[in-house]
């Protein structure tokens, strides 16, 4: 994945107004060692609010995706395209072509077009399975972001206070990753009977470690969570609100969005 060209478009984009950023610079809030980061969304908010409830009225932002998402093919079934509405930029989507349920398991060509974006060790990779788990649209897509981790050494330390499958990655192959995933989704028994629906849950991937987490909430008062928040990042629509979390807890606003 060319992650320059990503970069080019995404500012061509912005430039005609069809790039909506979402959030402002990122506040940290320190908790027991950790420096989370907190952004706070701009007023072009409500334009994303109104996307979802329109894709939940039965709309598909992927099929057709807006040309000027466009970045490049991601193989023989993958396409990867801008978020539109990003916090960090650029954000990369990697949409399957025809319509593949958000809640069915990942396939080893999911994880293919994945893969060919971790070209920079700075790259996260997360997949949010279910509304649950904070998916706002049913469309099979994966997210990649060129980001600081905070939680980074938590993960990789296995010290996560809640359920979670951690895999320590070797080579970054898709056939190491995808057997690994699917080695995980059953040991958290995370795939329905049949195979074919899984039970809410987060993937987040660095070339470095994988994790796999249950989720059974995606919002606490209002503060709604999906895969990157996992990562240590917040979303808030107020100011306000990251004042309430670093109160609340931010490990225990995580843990009690997990199953």
């Amino acid at each position: 994945m060319n992650w320059k060209l990503a970069e080019q478009v995404a500012e061509k984009a912005l430039a005609e107004g069809s790039l909506m950023p979402i959030a402002t610079d990122a506040e940290m809030i320190e908790e027991q060692g950790v420096a989370y980061l907190g952004h706070v969304v701009t007023a072009n908010a409500g334009k994303k609010l109104q996307g979802i409830t329109s894709g939940a009225a039965g709309s598909n932002p992927f099929l057709p995706y807006e040309k000027s998402m466009y970045v490049c093919e991601a193989g023989e079934h993958h396409v990867c395209l801008l978020n539109k509405f990003p916090v960090i930029t650029p954000h990369l989507l990697i949409c399957s072509k025809t319509f593949v349920p958000q809640e069915s398991p990942l396939s080893w060509e999911d994880w293919h077009a994945w893969l060919g974006g971790f070209t920079h060790a700075d790259v996260l990779g997360f997949y949010n399975s279910g509304p649950l788990a904070g998916a706002s649209q049913p469309h099979r897509h994966m997210q990649l972001v060129r980001s600081e981790i905070p939680l980074e050494q938590v993960i990789a330390g296995g010290k996560l206070p809640f359920r979670h499958w951690l895999y320590l990655v070797e080579a970054m192959t898709t056939d190491e990753l995808y057997a690994a995933y699917t080695e995980g989704m059953h040991a958290l028994s995370l795939i329905e009977e049949g195979g074919e629906v899984c039970l809410p849950h987060n993937v987040l991937v660095t070339e470095r470690w994988l994790l796999i987490l249950p989720r059974s909430a995606n919002n606490i008062e209002g503060l709604f969570a999906n895969g990157i928040n996992y990562s240590g990042r917040f979303l808030v629509k107020q100011p306000d609100q990251l004042a309430w979390l670093e109160e609340y807890g931010l490990m225990r606003f995580l843990a009690e969005c997990s199953a």
